[in-house]
């Protein structure tokens, strides 16, 4: 059975910010913080994680199908994930976390 992508709008848990759906994935962290929560258990946009727990951008990744993706560790539980960057995300933000991964 094929899981349902959600991409909905949502009020950011970390900046309070409204942030619309994507166009072109599931979004699931903010343009304004880049703040994720711990929604998606295996398949972005599967929305099947327990946890819920505030995720954290702590680095950059880059691959060549995909571009750059943020990597978030959620708070709570300690789980890395992979969410894609988008073309409107903060690139102020982007930059800092690029920083501090160099």
């Amino acid at each position: 059975m094929k899981t349902p992508k959600i991409n909905e709008k949502f009020v950011c848990k970390n900046c309070g910010t409204l942030v619309p759906p994507s166009k072109s994935s599931c979004r699931n962290h903010c343009t304004k913080c880049l703040h994720s929560m711990h929604v998606d258990e295996t398949l972005p946009g599967d929305r099947l994680s327990p946890c819920h727990g505030l995720m954290e951008p702590i680095g950059l990744e880059y691959k060549g199908n995909k571009g750059y993706q943020i990597i978030h560790k959620c708070l709570l539980c300690g789980k890395k994930q992979l969410n894609m960057a988008a073309d409107d995300d903060n690139q102020e933000e982007v930059a800092k976390i690029n920083l501090r991964t160099l």
